[in-house]
Parts: structure tokens; C-alpha cells; sequence
């Protein structure tokens, strides 16, 4: 449902500004446990995530000591291990949590200085 929130004219021309609500696709299904263990597979709704997403997960939950396990699962498409992590690092590597109680971790810029001086 758009509305409009103000019109004007200006130089012959009519000016309309309208908003809309925002609607969020693809939203993880919320648990009222935040340090509920659960696959990055399971985070994202049942989607894949891109090859190497796993690899970084587990290093920056390594890094940062996130609470993290195994599990041995047998499916149609997939046996073997999965990781689990903690939902609220899952918010927060994935920056569905604004509001973090875990710094991210973010590289320091690369600045590089120009030392030839014209003067």
C-alpha cells in the first residue's frame, strides 16, 4: 500500500513523494532463543550458501570465539558433518543484527601515501 506524503509544483512541474512499507524477503525464520545452535543452511531459509561461505563462517567463529559444534547428518542430497553456530553470531556475520554484542572484526583500510611532492 503506497501513500503519498507531500506533492508540490516547481518551474511547471508537479513533485510527488510517496512511501511504501518495506517488505523482506527471504527473512530467516526467528527463534526466541538467540543462542540457539542451527546450520548456516538452515539460517538462510533452506538456501545453499555460496562455495567458501562455510570456510569464512568458520574462521571468523574461530576468531572471535564464537560457540560453534558438530553434527553428523544423513540426507537424500547430503551425509557427513555440519557445523552449527550460535543464531546470534549467525545475526550478526550476516548483519541481520545491528545492535551487536560481538565487535565484527572489519580489516584495517590499506592508505597508501604519495611521497613525491611536487615542491
Amino acid at each position: 500500500m503506497e501513500r503519498i506524503v507531500t506533492t508540490w509544483e516547481e518551474n511547471g512541474m508537479q513533485y510527488t513523494i510517496t512511501a511504501k512499507p518495506i517488505t523482506v524477503v527471504n527473512t530467516p525464520p526467528q527463534s526466541n532463543t538467540p543462542n540457539q545452535l542451527i546450520s548456516i543452511f538452515e539460517y538462510l531459509g533452506g538456501k545453499t550458501p555460496e562455495r567458501g561461505t562455510g570456510d569464512k563462517v568458520y574462521k571468523h567463529a574461530k576468531k572471535v570465539g564464537a560457540k560453534f559444534e558438530t553434527k553428523d547428518i544423513e540426507t537424500r542430497n547430503y551425509t557427513g558433518k555440519i557445523m552449527l553456530y550460535e543464531r546470534s553470531f549467525l545475526d550478526v556475520y550476516f548483519n541481520q543484527n545491528t545492535y551487536a554484542t560481538q565487535p565484527l572484526s572489519m580489516p584495517e583500510p590499506e592508505i597508501e601515501f604519495d611521497d613525491d611532492l611536487p615542491f
